[in-house]
């Protein structure tokens, strides 16, 4: 009966564990980021903001610096994932590289370095092959959510 106990209540941390990872990128029904990616060049893409629902969809839309409006990323373009998924309480996936040939989309996970309310640090994992830092910093105009 103690091994049960123990086994549960360490199921029952992981799991809140998951939950506040999940409610730090969605809130309660969804967060808009911005997105800055220093990739292993070093080099630094803005102007990408990033949305996650809690439902486990995602939205990835460019900052137009002309019209200060968010323009929507074609579906059709091979590094536009529509989900995202929290693998653990430490590893989350939210970028994919869409294969040409087949159209299926290869997750790469990243390694959760920090978060908090307004932001959230990931490095790619060297299983991927892919160690960039993913900095995102809330987007303005729903911060008050």
């Amino acid at each position: 009966a103690m091994i049960i106990t123990v086994a549960l209540s360490f199921h029952s941390c992981k799991e809140s564990g998951e939950e506040k990872l999940r409610s730090a990128f969605a809130g309660e029904t969804s967060k808009k980021w911005y997105s800055y990616s220093i990739d292993e060049e070093h080099a630094l893409y803005p102007y990408r903001v990033k949305e996650f629902f809690r439902d486990g969809r995602q939205i990835q839309y460019i900052n137009n610096a002309t019209t200060r409006e968010l323009d929507t990323i074609p579906k059709d373009d091979r590094y536009n994932p529509e989900r995202w998924f929290i693998i653990n309480d430490s590893m989350v996936s939210i970028e994919s590289v869409r294969n040409p040939i087949s159209g299926y989309h290869h997750k790469r996970n990243s390694k959760v370095l920090f978060y908090n309310k307004d932001t959230i640090i990931l490095q790619g994992t060297k299983r991927n092959d892919y160690q960039g830092v993913l900095i995102l910093t809330r987007y303005g105009k729903d911060s008050d959510r």
